[in-house]
């Protein structure tokens, strides 16, 4: 009894410890760099890693599903059948199962997509020929049931391909936060008919030409035909204006079948280097397996400013003894290391990063053109580094030709906010250099102040939960250290 009541105190007390030490990180009072000691690590951040993987989890109806697609030819008139076998692993809850016949859709990246009744209106639609001999199951723990479902064609039902999705999907239940659901394919081949392989690329974009982000065309295509194909491939070639191919890249085949009536997308960014001002030519070409040429369409664009690709990847190994530099092979970009600025050896890289997912500019700032990621250092370096970057000839259009108006910032995951950092300019290299601990997702920014956006709030519910979760980290650090 006097043991346990002893390691009670020593709890209370490790508690009021805790909040001491909250108080003084959520009020700024604390130094922070202290968290990034390898005790920090070892007797919080691990635990708080296991912990949040262990109640992180929100309870779910998993469900697994064989049979889960249908791919065979049937006659005009002819009837077949899918057994699909439904089931739920031992250790979840029970779970009411519906099963749906929905239309076949897809989306621009080409994932199969149940439709809606409503928005069912292809002609090659299947939907209407399938039954189910149930359309709702319960499931206890461990249980496998079966589902049949019965494909019946009309006799006049045409030539080429007929499509379905078969949803599989748990209802929710009570305390659950989610649910699986799995779509089960379709592909009827009505036999002894011709099918019509066709296609039809409906439009084809070069999108804007940025310097340093990656040129990406876009191939809309869409299948024409009665019948679907697989491992269709986009081949797109880069010529300049006398005809010389600067550039020749293809997708990989397609995972997926493009289904009739259906639009899809096919994005190749070409392999190029440096690029002078000039009218260029694209030509885009969608092949199938078998190589036939579905289509093929050209189009032209310009370049106003001489372009340059995205960075080259590149990394580097820090030590707390030595000074580091790790730059871009071209040298537009440079991260200058002091030493000790790491206390222990650590790879970090130097990564392209696309403008496309860059977080929105804060008010009274906008977007340059400019972005890059550095990786590898999990918390705050000790010493600062020097960031330098070149800009480009875009982020001075972005900026209206005024070179002071662009700043380096990164972007902070923890309170999601930029950090404008007060950025050093000269003209002559267009070179922006800064002074930083703080290594993320880095833009060029346009604004004419050189001060941080003031963070958002964290919401009590939140704040509420990360407090909890860090008192709880250190309660069980310290039992594990107390039973060892």
């Amino acid at each position: 009894m006097i043991t346990r009541l002893r390691e009670n105190q020593k709890i209370i007390s490790l508690l009021k410890n805790s909040s001491r030490f909250l108080y003084q990180v959520f009020s700024q009072e604390f130094d922070m760099n202290v968290i990034f000691q390898r005790s920090f690590i070892t007797t919080i951040a691990l635990p708080a890693l296991l912990i949040l993987m262990l109640v992180g989890s929100a309870p779910v109806s998993a469900i697994s599903v064989s049979g889960a697609k249908y791919m065979k030819s049937i006659p005009p008139g002819g009837t077949d059948t899918q057994k699909m076998t439904i089931g739920i692993g031992a250790d979840e809850d029970p779970a009411d199962v519906m099963v749906e016949v929905l239309g076949f859709g897809q989306t621009s990246n080409q994932v199969y997509t149940a439709l809606s009744p409503d928005n069912d209106r292809s002609p090659y639609s299947a939907r209407t020929f399938i039954s189910l001999d149930t359309d709702t199951i319960h499931l206890e723990p461990g249980d496998k049931k079966e589902v049949t479902a019965t494909i019946s064609l009309p006799g006049n039902v045409g030539a080429g391909g007929r499509y379905a999705i078969i949803y599989i999907h748990a209802l929710p239940g009570e305390g659950k936060s989610f649910t699986t659901a799995v779509n089960v394919p379709v592909l009827v081949t009505i036999s002894g008919s011709s099918p019509t392989e066709a296609g039809s690329i409906t439009r084809l974009d070069v999108g804007e030409v940025t310097i340093g982000q990656p040129i990406s065309i876009i191939t809309s295509f869409e299948n024409t035909g009665d019948y679907h194909y697989y491992h269709t491939v986009n081949d797109v070639t880069l010529t300049d204006s006398i005809g010389n191919i600067i550039a020749q890249n293809s997708t990989l085949p397609s995972v997926y079948a493009i289904i009739p009536g259906n639009e899809v997308e096919f994005t190749v960014r070409p392999n190029v280097e440096d690029l002078p001002p000039g009218t260029y030519l694209v030509s885009s070409q969608v092949i199938l397996e078998s190589g036939q040429v579905l289509d093929e369409k050209t189009a032209t664009f310009g370049i106003k400013e001489s372009y340059a690709p995205p960075l080259t990847e590149s990394s580097v190994t820090l030590s707390p003894g030595s000074p580091s530099t790790l730059s871009s092979p071209d040298g537009r970009y440079s991260v200058v290391f002091p030493q000790g600025a790491v206390f222990g050896d650590v790879e970090v890289a130097l990564k392209p990063y696309s403008r496309d997912n860059l977080p929105a500019a804060p008010e009274g700032a906008s977007l340059g053109a400019t972005c890059f990621e550095i990786t590898g250092l999990s918390g705050l370096l000790s010493k600062d580094a020097t960031v330098q970057v070149t800009y480009s000839a875009d982020d001075l259009a972005l900026a209206g030709g005024d070179a002071s108006q662009l700043k380096l910032s990164y972007w902070d995951t923890v309170q999601g906010m930029w950090v404008i950092l007060p950025t050093q300019l000269t003209t002559q290299d267009m070179k922006l250099t800064a002074t930083t601990n703080h290594l993320s997702v880095w833009a060029i920014l346009i604004t004419s102040s050189e001060t941080t956006v003031p963070p958002t709030k964290t919401p009590l519910p939140a704040l509420l939960n990360v407090t909890a979760l860090i008192v709880a980290t250190i309660i069980s650090g310290y039992i594990f250290r107390q039973r060892k």
